[in-house]
């Protein structure tokens, strides 16, 4: 009877969990760092003893090269090599999965059914084995569907003047357009902990004057010479300076990273490609691209 029992409860959390992991993507302008911040966190989350799974949705393969692995083939050229998720697909030695998912919006709308069906099976495999999937997206005003059908959003933040106006701009772009009102922001080289706190209030405070949003503070990183010598390395600063100030503050916040995930919506089990191809599509219809 014991054994039953003891059966029973395994299967209840089993089916409790849910069937892919949750979404994270970073959001920020151009030259905050937002690639690096994918990078050093999923291999923070790795070491961890984590299964990340990052998905690079910007052009240039820059997450592969501060990873230090080869480049891949991209989304975009599946319409014409169909070769399928492998070759889309790198594994660091660090025991991060990298799968290349950009490609122009107009071109993920025009996705054969059948390639889509393939793509998002192969996918939702490497979802159900992840611990959690960190999201590279571009600038929302250019192309916002990666951004919109992730789970949860972290907004980088950093001093430079622009980076403030961009992000109260994504805020009020995600939240009227598209439903958006959680966002997490993350303050990325500033000098002390008190210059981070400030350039979050001075958000906090424009966001909440002119919009219904709720912005979370998850931390910060600090400047740090570090980071630029690991980028020359094409090694994670995690890996390269275990000790300096930016990889300690990059192993504390990837230690965190899963206590991030509170969705706008309850989490469904539809794949985040699937989303990305279906809601791409109806982008396009919408903005008369198709």
């Amino acid at each position: 009877m014991m054994l039953q029992q003891d059966q029973a409860a395994s299967l209840r959390r089993l089916n409790a969990r849910p069937a892919r992991a949750p979404s994270f993507a970073f959001i920020g302008s151009e030259g905050s760092g937002t690639s690096t911040l994918v990078t050093e966190l999923a291999v923070g989350v790795a070491y961890a003893g984590g299964q990340p799974l990052v998905v690079d949705c910007r052009e240039g393969q820059h997450i592969a090269r501060r990873l230090g692995v080869p480049t891949t083939a991209t989304l975009e050229t599946q319409v014409i090599s169909m070769n399928g998720l492998e070759e889309m697909t790198a594994r660091s030695r660090q025991g991060v999965v990298l799968v290349n998912l950009y490609a122009r919006p107009e071109e993920r709308a025009l996705f054969s059914s059948q390639l889509w069906l393939r793509l998002g099976a192969e996918f939702a495999a490497q979802e159900r084995d992840a611990t959690a999937l960190l999201i590279d997206v571009p600038n929302p005003a250019i192309d916002p569907v990666p951004a919109c059908v992730a789970d949860n959003l972290v907004l980088v933040l950093t001093p430079q003047a622009e980076s403030l106006t961009m992000a109260y701009a994504t805020i009020k772009r995600l939240a009227t357009q598209y439903g958006r009102t959680c966002f997490n922001v993350l303050v990325n080289r500033a000098r002390h902990l008190e210059e981070a706190r400030e350039l979050f209030a001075r958000l906090s405070s424009v966001a909440g004057e002119f919009l219904t949003v709720a912005l979370r503070w998850v931390g910060f990183v600090p400047e740090d010479s570090a980071v630029r010598r690991s980028l020359a390395l094409h090694r994670p600063s995690t890996e390269a300076f275990p000790q300096s100030e930016s990889s300690i503050a990059f192993a504390q916040l990837a230690a965190v990273l899963p206590q991030w995930h509170t969705t706008d919506v309850i989490q469904n089990n539809t794949g985040y490609m699937d989303m990305l191809i279906a809601a791409s599509r109806d982008w396009a219809e919408s903005e008369g691209a198709v």
